[in-house]
C-alpha cells in the first residue's frame, strides 16, 4: 500500500470527525438563543388539528393533555378516518367529558373524515379537519395523537409566529427508551442525530409531529394543494414554507417525548421508511446523509481491514490505515457533546437520563452503520407501511395505496 494515499485517507478520515463534532457544538449554542421565547399571543384563536388512528399507547392520557392546554382560545379538532376506529369511541367520551366540567378557552370536536386513496390517510384527516376550522382561526397547529404535551406547549409553539419574518415553526420528537434494549436505544441514538440540522436555515425540515403556521402563510405557501396526493405532511410543508422566502424556526422546548420500546426490526423498518420518504421528498436531506454516512463507514471499515493488515506483518501504510479506526471514538465524542444539551431540551428527563448515557454513547457507530443500511435499502423501493397501510411513494405529487 502507497503511505502517501494512505496518509490522506487517514486525513479525510480525522476531517468527516471532527465536522459532526463542529456541528454538534454549535447546536448547543444556537439552543441557548432559542429557548428565549417570548410569550404567546393572548386570545389569540388557535385551530390544532390531531389526525387520530388507534389507541396508541397511553392514548387516553395523550388526548388529556391536549385539552388541558392553556392561555389560549384553542379549537381541538380530532379527525379519524373511519367510526369504527377504536379511538372514535374513547375520543367522543374524552370530549364530552371535557364539555362537562365547562373549561373555558379550548373547545374540542371529534371528525370522520372517510377513505381516500389518493393520499395517506394521515393526509386525509389532516385536510378534512381543515374543513372545521373557525373562520376567525389565525393560527394552524398540526399535532400528533401519540405526543403528549404539556400545557403550555402549543403557546410556545406559536409564540415565534408573531415574528412577521417568520412564516411556521416547528417542535420535533425524543424516543426515550422504556428499558435500555438495542432496538430502543438505536431509535432513539439515530433519530437525535437529526436535532443539529434544526438549527441551521440551510437543513431545517418540519416534524409532522408538532408544527404550526399562520393561517395567512398556511394559504400562500398552498400546503393544501401539495398535500392532496402526498404521503408526508411535514415535507411538502417544509419547502411550501422555504418557498415564501420566510423562516421556519425550530422550538427546542416543543420536543415531544415518546415513552416508547422498540425492538431492532421495528427500529430498522422506521429508519427505513424515513430514509426513503426523505429520497423523495427531501433529496438535499438524503444525500447529505447517504455520502456522510457512507464515507464514514467506509473509512471504519478500512480501518478494520487495516488492522488485519497491520496484525499479518504489514507496515507503515496498514498502521495508518488502522488509525482510521480513531472515527469510532470521535463518534462517540460526538455523542458526549450531543447529550450535554439533552439538560437544556428535556429537563424533566435529567434523573432518568443519567441511567442511559452509556448507551448512547457505545449506539453512535452503530446508529452511523443503520443510517448507511437506511441508505442502500432507499435506493431499492419507493414502498413502505405506515401504520398498517402500504404506500408507494410514485413522486412528490402522487402517492398511491396498495
Amino acid at each position: 500500500m502507497n503511505e502517501v494515499i494512505v496518509g490522506s485517507v487517514l486525513t479525510l478520515c480525522i476531517a468527516f470527525g471532527i465536522v459532526p463534532i463542529f456541528l454538534t457544538f454549535r447546536f448547543r449554542r444556537r439552543l441557548e438563543v432559542l429557548l428565549k421565547a417570548s410569550a404567546p399571543p393572548p386570545g389569540a384563536p388557535v385551530a390544532v388539528i390531531i389526525p387520530c388512528k388507534g389507541l396508541d399507547q397511553g392514548f387516553q392520557e395523550n388526548i388529556q393533555s391536549f385539552l388541558a392546554q392553556e392561555n389560549l382560545l384553542i379549537q381541538l379538532i380530532f379527525v379519524v378516518a373511519k367510526a369504527d376506529d377504536p379511538a372514535f369511541p374513547e375520543l367522543v367520551r374524552l370530549v364530552n367529558d371535557h364539555a362537562q366540567m365547562g373549561r373555558v378557552g379550548v373547545t374540542a370536536s371529534v371528525h370522520v373524515a372517510g377513505i381516500d386513496n389518493r393520499r395517506a390517510q394521515k393526509l386525509t384527516n389532516q385536510l378534512h379537519g381543515l374543513t372545521h376550522v373557525a373562520q376567525d382561526t389565525k393560527f394552524l397547529v398540526f399535532l400528533d395523537s401519540d405526543i403528549r404535551p404539556d400545557p403550555g406547549f402549543v403557546g410556545r409553539l406559536i409564540s415565534p409566529l408573531q415574528d412577521t419574518s417568520i412564516a411556521a415553526t416547528t417542535g420535533f420528537r425524543w424516543y426515550h427508551p422504556t428499558a435500555a434494549t438495542v432496538g430502543s436505544m438505536l431509535r432513539s441514538t439515530w433519530n437525535a442525530g437529526a436535532l443539529p440540522l434544526l438549527t441551521n436555515p440551510g437543513t431545517i425540515f418540519a416534524f409532522g409531529g408538532a408544527m404550526a403556521i399562520t393561517r395567512c402563510e398556511f394559504e400562500k405557501a398552498k400546503i393544501a394543494e401539495a398535500w392532496e396526493k402526498a404521503l408526508s405532511d411535514d415535507f411538502p410543508f417544509t419547502l411550501g414554507v422555504k418557498k415564501l422566502g420566510k423562516e421556519l424556526r425550530f422550538v427546542p422546548s416543543c420536543i415531544a417525548v415518546f415513552f416508547e420500546s422498540s425492538t431492532l426490526a421495528e427500529t430498522i423498518e422506521f429508519t427505513n421508511r424515513q430514509s426513503i420518504i426523505s429520497r423523495i421528498y427531501f433529496p438535499p436531506l438524503w444525500w447529505g446523509a447517504a455520502l456522510g454516512h457512507s464515507f464514514a463507514n467506509i473509512f471504519v471499515f478500512s480501518g478494520i481491514y487495516g488492522l488485519i493488515e497491520l496484525l499479518s506483518g504489514g507496515g507503515l501504510a496498514a498502521l495508518l490505515l488502522a488509525c482510521c479506526l480513531v472515527l469510532i471514538p470521535m463518534q462517540c465524542l460526538n455523542a458526549v457533546v450531543m447529550l450535554d444539551s439533552v439538560p437544556l431540551l428535556l429537563p424533566q428527563l435529567n434523573s432518568q437520563f443519567s441511567k442511559l448515557r452509556k448507551y448512547y454513547v457505545w449506539c453512535a457507530p452503530l446508529a452511523s452503520l443503520l443510517s448507511l443500511i437506511n441508505t442502500i435499502y432507499s435506493l431499492t423501493t419507493r414502498q413502505i407501511v405506515w401504520r398498517g397501510i402500504r404506500y408507494e411513494l410514485v413522486s412528490t405529487t402522487e402517492t398511491r395505496v396498495l
